[in-house]
């Protein structure tokens, strides 16, 4: 089970990382077309801010299971040292929480996500560019609810007295 977990979080990282590079083309293109053709590419605007969410979504599963979330750990680092009971306490709170805020997140955009399946919804301009939005809005349910696992995981294993450095999938994406 944890190596099928590992493997979707390497997965969903893996294609995070392949859109960012896509992305990097995109915006290299148009800029070469805006200053050799004096044209831009249509439609770069919102590809990008549609792989961006896309991105951030994809990638949070393997930010949660290697510890690598950013987080301000001067109190926390000081009361693992201190008070080792407290410190899981917090962890666990932290990761039950993060599961109940993704979990939420991915039912609130499942809906939309729905609609805009059925609706056909985009962006751009017709007629010069559009774009389907479900593609997006699919990751961010797909991410949201991979994070959930990887965070009710985090649950389980400090439930079970694991030590939050022991937490992290060092491996993961390295």
């Amino acid at each position: 089970m944890a190596r099928a977990l590992t493997r979707v979080n390497q997965v969903m990282a893996s294609i995070g990382t392949l859109l960012i590079f896509l992305q990097m083309l995109l915006i290299c293109a148009d800029i070469g077309a805006r200053y050799f053709l004096d044209q831009p590419i249509a439609g770069v605007l919102e590809l990008v801010e549609l792989s961006i969410v896309a991105i951030v979504f994809l990638m949070l599963p393997n930010a949660i299971a290697t510890n690598s979330l950013v987080r301000s750990d001067a109190l926390f680092s000081a009361l693992q040292v201190s008070r080792p009971g407290i410190a899981r306490g917090l962890d666990l709170f932290f990761c039950i929480t993060g599961a109940l805020v993704l979990a939420v997140i991915a039912y609130g955009v499942w809906g939309k996500f729905m609609l805009a399946v059925a609706r056909g919804h985009f962006t751009g301009n017709p007629g010069i560019f559009t774009a389907p939005i479900w593609p997006s809005l699919l990751c961010i349910v797909i991410g949201s609810l991979w994070g959930a696992v990887n965070f009710l995981k985090m649950s389980v294993a400090l439930l079970l007295g694991h030590t939050p450095t022991d937490l992290g999938d060092t491996h993961v994406g390295h």
